[in-house]
């Protein structure tokens, strides 16, 4: 049986994704990662849960907004244990965004120069 290696970019998307999931109770439907020298871009898009759209459609994008940086601060840790990990590189920084108006979501990955 010859051995499988998973592309570090869909190892990122796919443990990004499952904590998304697990925090959110949704997972999103499309998920890309890009890694280019010292950085780590996460784009995930279609995020929203039905609660959320709900909010969205009662004009709470602020407390969307809110929350979401809530929560892309409190999974922090685990989504820079991730990149680490399938990198090999220490993260030196975490740069998350929300878009309320286009439902995608990105978690951008500084690293520190490779050894």
């Amino acid at each position: 049986m010859s051995e499988h290696h998973a592309v570090p970019q869909q190892e990122i998307s796919n443990a990004i994704a499952q904590l998304y999931k697990a925090h959110i109770g949704r997972g999103p439907t499309k998920v890309v990662t890009t890694i280019s020298g010292g950085h780590v871009l996460c784009v995930l898009e279609d995020t929203d849960t039905p609660y959320e759209q709900t909010i969205l459609q009662l004009g709470g994008r602020d407390l969307l907004r809110e929350a979401r940086a809530r929560f892309q601060q409190h999974a922090r840790g685990e989504m820079i244990a991730v990149v680490e990990q399938v990198t090999g590189r220490r993260v030196r920084g975490h740069v998350p965004g929300y878009s309320t108006t286009i439902d995608a979501a990105t978690e951008v990955f500084l690293l520190e120069d490779a050894d």
